[in-house]
């Protein structure tokens, strides 16, 4: 815990140097456009072939520059990152053919792509919108317009993606909405069986607990993303479905492990002997079964006229899980009655 700071300004670094990274690449590109006056031209991120193949790499693309139209030919003019070496590259449009790739895997970087192939090899490249990707496809397909006219642009090129038109992304939709909601209701309006914070608080402190809920994380993000990505839901929905799915199983998981526990719990709701060790704060006179410490801070009122050092009934139901669910079905009665008095 000592050097967890450490750990936080991790990503602020990353965040810094991308930032600083992008203003120098910024500055390089304005003056390769300085002696451009008059000229169509549009910044573009460029990227080999064998470079866009690769998974270890910090940026998606490797060489900034511009695609200057020239009448008949085309002209690249452009640094390549890691070096800053500048190449100018000249073709002839007729000899050239475009292919639009999209954003159709994580390597996209969230980055709309094409590839350019000319007699001298083949490129691929996306519009440069700086570190905000949200409108690649939009200055892409500009790109397209303008400078390829005879490409016949489709809808998935010139609209935003529609999740209600895909099959998987709709499943993944009512998948995320079915789950938060199963949560929401199950927590708070449906059950009667309650975990008690300090069983709570114990659950949350286990560190296989965390190793388990990002491994869930991880593989249920994964599979949603991989099924939506094979059936062709750009990468960019796929990775945000995926999340929001990942995150909704997570938040679910606690309520269906009480389901879980209820359904397979060998007896019904059993009462345990809790002596009242102060107002609003009980302990287990049991200690050999792990009931956990309770406390009713918002109920003081009633636990009060309880004299300390007493006995307590509280009912709880127990499955093969190991979860202590306080039952309010039994456990709520004599309070409401007290406070239905107090109210008289």
């Amino acid at each position: 815990m000592k050097y967890l700071w450490l750990a936080q300004l991790v990503p602020f670094a990353i965040l810094l140097y991308l930032y600083f990274q992008n203003r120098s690449m910024k500055k390089r590109q304005d003056a390769l456009a300085n002696d451009l006056q008059g000229q169509r031209y549009w910044r573009i991120n460029l990227a080999k072939p064998e470079f866009y193949k690769r998974w270890l790499r910090f940026m998606p693309f490797e060489a900034k520059g511009l695609l200057i139209d020239e009448g008949n030919q085309l002209r690249i003019k452009g640094f390549w990152v890691k070096t800053g070496k500048v190449f100018d590259s000249s073709f002839d449009k007729q000899s050239s053919t475009l292919q639009w790739l999209g954003n159709n895997q994580l390597r996209a970087g969230n980055l709309h792509w094409a590839r350019l192939s000319t007699p001298r090899g083949e490129l691929l490249f996306t519009a440069d919108t700086g570190m905000y990707a949200l409108p690649s496809r939009e200055a892409l397909s500009d790109i397209f317009r303008s400078v390829f006219p005879e490409y016949a642009l489709s809808e998935e090129h010139t609209t935003d993606f529609a999740l209600e038109k895909n099959p998987a992304s709709v499943s993944m939709v009512v998948v995320f909405f079915g789950l938060f909601l199963f949560s929401l209701l199950d927590t708070f309006a449906i059950t009667r069986f309650e975990l008690t914070d300090a069983q709570l608080f114990r659950i949350l402190a286990h560190p296989l607990v965390w190793i388990g809920t990002l491994a869930g994380f991880g593989i249920s993000g994964t599979l949603a993303y991989r099924y939506m990505l094979g059936a062709g839901v750009p990468a960019r929905e796929s990775m945000v479905l995926g999340t929001l799915v990942a995150a909704a199983l997570v938040g679910a998981a606690l309520p269906i492990a009480k389901r879980v526990d209820q359904m397979l719990a060998p007896t019904s709701t059993q009462n345990h002997m809790y002596r009242i060790v102060d107002v609003a704060r009980l302990e287990p006179v049991a200690t050999d079964q792990n009931l956990p410490t309770l406390r009713f801070p918002r109920a003081r009122d009633y636990w009060q006229q309880q004299p300390v050092g007493s006995e307590y009934p509280i009912p709880f139901l127990q499955g093969p899980m190991g979860l202590w669910q306080l039952d309010h079905g039994q456990f709520d009665p004599p309070l409401l009655d007290f406070y239905d008095k107090q109210r008289r």
